[in-house]
């Protein structure tokens, strides 16, 4: 058809420009209506006519139903909250204020649609932050300002934290993980403060002077473990002295014992020595100074004599040659 000539299918030709421009348009706008990106450490949830739906979506490009369905990103990764002050009051009436109370949770994908549908898209406020504050309270309801600012301020965060968690337990099926909680020292009345600053300068200067009692003692200690040192070093080294004296006498002695042994051996081998000489001396005698042998040098001897006198035999020596010689 001619759209350029006025006649009836130019109008025809103008009406069906007209709606598909319309449907271009509706199609454009539907698809950047339905578009939509889910970020790196958040889930998307859906609403349909204000209804919170059961999907949940991972980061990335998604689409829904145009102009009837709505999202939100949570966020599940762990995120650092400064709480508002806390103000509280002790057992003994004393008001306390906590300041920059901080957490870190972190949200479980598949509880979180529960706990948006019961609690809001603001459960952390109702699961966590406002239990904090009245766990904090009840504590320090239960306890003095002496045991909320200084015996017991490091069991603060343990007893609150485990309460908490019980209650997220209980309440929110542990949809959300306490990582960590931080809850500094309160802020007390300044006539306290002054008191108990007065006290902590009492407390530094006893603990000097106590420092200084250990270090002296510790001197002393020393001092006398250094002079019992050296009272034993001077004992052994008497001991050892002695010892070596003692070694010496008995080595001299047992020289003058093996001396005296030698010198004992010596004189009784000489002993024996002369003996057997004399002994064989004696048999040599026995075996030589034979009757014959002592007939035949008388015999030699009376022959060397040109004169020999005797008075016969009834003279003495008549009766000797007799007998030697066996007449």
């Amino acid at each position: 058809l001619n759209c350029l000539n006025p006649t009836r299918g130019n109008v025809i030709c103008k009406l069906t420009s007209t709606s598909l421009i319309v449907i271009i348009g509706i199609t454009i706008a539907c698809i950047a209506d339905s578009y939509h990106k889910i970020h790196e450490g958040y889930v998307g949830i859906y609403f349909k006519h204000g209804a919170l739906q059961d999907r949940v979506t991972d980061p990335g490009v998604h689409f829904m139903m145009p102009f009837i369905e709505d999202y939100k990103e949570v966020r599940i990764r762990p995120e650092t909250f400064a709480m508002d002050s806390v103000l509280a009051i002790t057992k003994d009436g004393i008001e306390n204020t906590f300041r920059e109370i901080t957490t870190i949770t972190t949200v479980r994908k598949d509880k979180l649609v529960m706990m948006a549908k019961k609690f809001g898209m603001d459960f952390k406020k109702t699961l966590v932050f406002d239990r904090i504050k009245e766990d904090l309270r009840i504590f320090c309801a239960n306890h003095t300002i002496d045991e909320v600012y200084n015996t017991m301020f490091l069991d603060i965060v343990a007893n609150v934290k485990a309460n908490v968690k019980s209650s997220i337990q209980r309440l929110g099926e542990d949809g959300i993980e306490i990582l960590n909680l931080v809850i500094p020292k309160p802020e007390i009345p300044l006539d306290i403060a002054h008191n108990y600053k007065q006290v902590k300068v009492q407390w530094t200067e006893q603990l000097v002077a106590t420092q200084q009692q250990k270090t002296e003692r510790i001197k002393k200690e020393t001092e006398l473990i250094k002079a019992v040192a050296d009272a034993e070093r001077q004992k052994a080294v008497l001991e050892i002295t002695i010892q070596e004296r003692i070694i010496e006498k008995e080595g001299a002695k047992n020289v003058s014992l093996i001396n005296n042994e030698i010198k004992k051996a010596a004189e009784n081998n000489e002993a024996d020595i002369a003996k057997y000489k004399l002994t064989k001396e004696a048999e040599a005698n026995d075996a030589l100074y034979t009757d014959k042998y002592i007939k035949l040098n008388l015999a030699k001897s009376l022959s060397n004599n040109t004169k020999f006198y005797f008075s016969g035999q009834q003279s003495e020596l008549g009766g000797l040659f007799n007998k030697i010689l066996g007449t």
